[in-house]
């Protein structure tokens, strides 16, 4: 189907302003910290308000039903959940920048696991972009050299946080088959509020102490990260496609380092720029490998 320029220009702009509000995120949540807010309470924050603004705005406008529970969906929130825990503590001992970058050698994973799982072409692009992407982990771990205060645990918990959302990201090839992504989203996120209530059962009790300010941040990180960047992703995908809107999408950790340097004042030394820049192009070589992505 011919797409004019004008309508893709727009497309493109949908998806990168997707990607702006997704970089908020290690933002926020350093803000979250600052405000006195843990992992678990900020999941669940997140989590909880998604559910609420998605539910209103499905009722309201979309006109279909909020809620899509099947056994497929349930494994999707478990290991989006458990993603958004790791991706979490990680965030509280590294920096946003470094946890961002980390965390987006998710593609290279999902193309790799695709791969195995559901016997997708192999690409040799794929082998070189999973040794970049290892390649800049070692390098922004400071393996064989001086660790300059960086967090092991932080490192593992980034890993983690990466390796289950691409999980996440496999099964969600499934489920948003002939699924409305708005009603997947909310089921997500009310899945993951029911996770995380009986993890974190005896530490409720900071409900009882929100002030205005933690309310306020984390209720951003439901409308900027979850809310409207799905809403952009949805439009410009609807534009230009599901290659080229998740190709514009790796800009997002370009613009976390940014806002990071800009907002938090956070720097990066030779060894971690040159590690984030493997990661980088490692992602890029696992979107142009692969001739679709899917993205939720």
């Amino acid at each position: 189907m011919f797409v004019n320029a004008s309508e893709e220009l727009k497309g493109s702009l949908y998806i990168f302003f997707s990607a702006l509000m997704y970089a908020t995120l290690p933002i926020l949540g350093k803000l979250a910290y600052l405000a006195g807010l843990g992992p678990g309470s900020i999941l669940l924050l997140r989590y909880f308000f998604s559910f609420i603004l998605l539910a209103l705005f499905i009722k309201l406008f979309r006109k279909s039903k909020v809620l899509f529970p099947s056994p497929m969906v349930i494994a999707q929130g478990v290991f989006l959940t458990v993603s958004g825990l790791f991706y979490f503590y990680a965030l509280k001992t590294l920096s946003a920048g470094l946890t961002t970058v980390i965390f987006f050698t998710h593609p290279v994973l999902v193309a790799v696991l695709a791969i195995l799982i559901f016997k997708e072409r192999f690409v040799p692009r794929l082998f070189v972009g999973l040794v970049l992407a290892l390649t800049g982990i070692l390098l922004i771990s400071g393996l064989g050299g001086d660790l300059n205060g960086l967090s092991l645990n932080g490192l593992f918990f980034a890993l983690m946080a990466c390796l289950f959302y691409a999980f996440y990201s496999l099964i969600g090839q499934k489920t948003l088959a002939g699924t409305e992504p708005l009603s997947i989203t909310a089921t997500l996120s009310l899945l993951a509020v029911i996770i995380i209530i009986p993890l974190y059962s005896g530490d409720l009790g900071f409900l009882g102490r929100l002030t205005l300010q933690q309310v306020l941040i984390t209720l951003a990180i439901a409308v900027f990260n979850t809310l409207l960047a799905v809403l952009f992703f949805l439009k410009g995908l609807q534009k230009i496609g599901a290659s080229r809107a998740t190709l514009i999408s790796t800009v997002e950790p370009v613009l976390c380092l940014l806002m990071a340097f800009l907002i938090l004042g956070e720097t990066l030394n030779l060894l971690e720029l040159t590690g984030s820049i493997l990661i980088l192009v490692s992602m890029l070589l696992a979107v142009y490998s692969r001739p679709e992505s899917v993205s939720s």
